[in-house]
């Protein structure tokens, strides 16, 4: 084994820690090792170094050839970790050099950046026969390696496909089935016009005739991945019956297949592992859970029956499950615009069954949920009340007080209002995102914290921190309170940061031209050579929103266009962007702003404000609204100023309105992506909100 090894020049090679990658022959035979701690310290220096983070270096690609020959060989053990190394240097797709490049400006450097991962999904698609024959491999955890492998990397899937469906009917192993099943799966997803009938045919018969819950739950997730037209019409009556009967067994104390003990080493791998079991047992998971996840992914913008299941799982007796379906509801009514409100309701229920663990993760999630969850304010409001005793003001937002508060402001209840004021007056920690509460509430209804807002304002320096006051005057600037002004104003002084300076010109330009007796302070400010340039620019802003800009602070605001750093150029577009019309002077500047790649959306916003030009401005926002979904709040308020000469955008707004999903979740990953996140539903249902406002213009019918 490793026949002409010590042939190749690893000195000339380099990985993550070195430019010369001498130390990788003896992680390859490590890997061969028998003892298996030296195995998963290689495996570890593989991933670690020279498959650092993804990462592809000529070393790596010098490593396939041995790491071919390691998994040939019948006598090392872990070869399927092998197979997964081999996977994941090759990469999850066929590199884009235009998406791997561009890291350095020289193109021969970059050129030779990119060079490898190329080479090493050319080396490693050149030799994905091997996996054939690894079908049959005596070690079920080659075997199903190689399912995934060829799925993933083989050059003809039609041969592929007719390999695993014939060992499919022979394999008795359990995760070697599960990894045949789900690499079928993926083949008929990623080749649907080709092999999507076939591969659900046989999909079909899994769930037909499989035994085992998990397994026949297994066969209708990929059976979403190929078809979902083809899925039962009883799907969801099927997968809850499924996971009750897996609860059950489990309950039942079933059997686990075994296991392989492994060694507990030093390593990132271990590490990764141990992690990922504790994580599981934590939740009170189970690989039927893992599966009804991915179902859910599958079916993607297919939301019925993915709140059907939803509904399902919230009201199920075991504890796991409940726990999984409060997660899954986040990410599903965060991510997809959805007009039933039973999970919400459902969500709420959880906050009576006495388990704090479970109640705190409701809530996380109704907080998410708050712009569309206005069906369970009167629930909230009374575990407001109930729970208004259990708090302390130095630790009240991670109470279930604390957290059932957030969830009523951000729902913009009024009934919010006496608790918060009561938690100011006591000194409780104030939220970070207190404005965004108040904001929500509303000024009118949100008053009563005027006067204890003040007082936090006008506290002596020695009771409060610079984020409290900066968290003060950004609500304060919400609610525009007459009281605090004067104080506001005298903030303004040569030595404020950038920061604080920040959330007052904010503050202030809330206040609009109600602050006009700032802009004497404000006026001097500026024209204060020895404040930092950025600081200056934020209060020019300001200035302009009370009523004392105009074309007086055109030099300095060039003056910040001018510069490379987004810390200053960002408050000289803000300050730009408040000049309106009278800014139109500096309109060439951001024009070759513009010509910069993926020029920020505030460039185009600062252009359209200043010139109001909108055969210029209107092309570029319908780029802007295509190619990067996060700025379409921004596009639409300025497609609503250009009124019916925004026609063009029509057929994008009218796909908007009709778009399953929010416009923060990437369409592109097509539903599968497991990334735990959550998309801004109240920046979603503003964009809707001005999207129908469009409609309704003369002539934008």
């Amino acid at each position: 084994m490793f026949t002409g090894i010590d042939d190749v020049d690893w000195a000339s090679m380099g990985h993550a820690y070195t430019d010369s990658a001498t130390d990788v022959p003896d992680l390859l035979r490590d890997l061969a090792s028998d003892d298996p701690a030296r195995r998963e310290i290689a495996l570890d220096g593989m991933y670690g170094a020279v498959h650092h983070q993804g990462d592809v270096y000529d070393s790596t690609v010098a490593c396939i050839p041995f790491l071919f020959e390691l998994v040939t060989t019948a006598s090392v053990a872990d070869r399927g970790s092998v197979v997964h190394l081999l996977c994941s240097i090759a990469g999850e797709r066929e590199p884009d050099p235009a998406e791997i490049g561009g890291l350095f400006e020289d193109e021969e450097e970059d050129a030779a950046f990119v060079r490898p991962f190329l080479d090493a999904w050319a080396t490693v698609r050149g030799r994905a026969d091997v996996f054939l024959g690894l079908l049959a491999d005596p070690d079920a955890e080659v075997r199903a390696a190689a399912a995934a492998a060829l799925a993933h990397l083989h050059p003809d899937p039609a041969r592929v496909f007719g390999a695993l469906r014939e060992r499919l009917t022979a394999e008795r192993d359990p995760e070697a089935v599960d990894a045949l099943v789900h690499a079928i799966g993926r083949l008929g997803a990623d080749h649907r016009e080709a092999l999507g009938a076939e591969a659900g045919a046989v999909l079909r018969e899994v769930v037909a005739v499989a035994s085992h819950p998990e397994r026949r739950l297994a066969g209708l997730v990929q059976l979403a991945r190929c078809d979902t037209a083809s899925l039962p019409e009883d799907l969801v009556e099927t997968v809850l019956d499924i996971m009750e009967l897996a609860c059950e067994e489990r309950g039942a104390g079933q059997e686990q297949p075994d296991t392989p003990e492994r060694p507990r080493t030093n390593t990132m791998v271990s590490h990764l592992r141990e992690l990922e079991a504790a994580q599981r047992d934590s939740v009170d998971a189970s690989t039927a859970g893992d599966l009804l996840e991915e179902l859910h992914w599958a079916l993607g913008d297919h939301t019925e029956p993915r709140l059907d299941l939803l509904v399902g799982q919230l009201q199920a007796q075991e504890w796991g499950q409940r726990m999984a379906a409060v997660d899954m509801a986040g990410r599903l009514l965060t991510g997809w615009r959805v007009s039933d409100e039973l999970p919400v309701v459902l969500l709420a229920r959880q906050l009576i069954e006495h388990d704090p663990r479970l109640s705190e993760r409701a809530l996380g999630e109704l907080c998410h949920v708050a712009p569309i969850a206005g069906v369970i304010a009167r629930v909230l409001a009374a575990c407001v009340r109930e729970w208004d005793d259990t708090w302390e003001p130095g630790d009240w937002e991670e109470t279930l007080f604390g957290k059932a508060l957030e969830a009523l402001a951000l729902q913009g209840d009024a009934r919010a209002v006496p608790a918060l004021a009561e938690v100011l007056a006591r000194e409780g920690t104030l939220p970070e995102n207190l404005d965004e509460w108040v904001e929500r509430i509303g000024p009118a209804a949100a008053a009563p914290l005027g006067p204890v807002l003040h007082r936090r304002l006008v506290a002596p320096a020695s009771d409060r921190h610079a984020s409290t006051r900066e968290r003060v005057v950004s609500a304060l600037g919400v609610l525009a309170h007459p009281e605090s002004l004067p104080f506001l104003v005298e903030m303004i002084e040569p030595g404020i940061g950038r920061m604080p300076m920040w959330c007052l010109a904010r503050a202030l330009t809330r206040y609009g031209p109600a602050a006009a007796e700032a802009g004497p302070r404000l006026r001097e400010f500026v024209a204060t050579a020895s404040v930092p340039l950025e600081i200056r620019l934020e209060a020019a802003g300001a200035l302009s929103a009370v009523g004392g800009g105009g074309a007086p602070l055109l030099p300095l605001v060039r003056q910040g266009l001018e510069s490379d750093q987004w810390l200053v150029l960002s408050p000289a577009l803000r300050a730009l962007t408040a000049l309106g019309p009278a800014a139109a002077p500096l309109a060439a500047r951001l024009r070759e702003l513009l010509t910069a790649r993926d020029a920020p959306m505030d460039v185009i916003v600062a252009l359209w404000k200043s010139t109001r030009d909108v055969d210029e401005v209107l092309p570029m926002l319908l780029d802007k609204w295509t190619a990067f979904p996060g700025t379409r709040p921004a596009v639409i308020a300025c497609l609503i100023e250009m009124g019916p000469a925004a026609a063009p955008a029509l057929p994008l707004i009218r796909a908007e309105l009709s778009s399953p999903r929010r416009h923060g979740n990437d369409r592109r990953d097509n539903g599968s992506s497991r990334v735990n996140t959550r998309h801004d539903v109240a920046a979603d249902e503003r964009l809707l909100k001005d999207c129908r406002r469009l409609l309704t213009f003369p002539g934008l019918t």
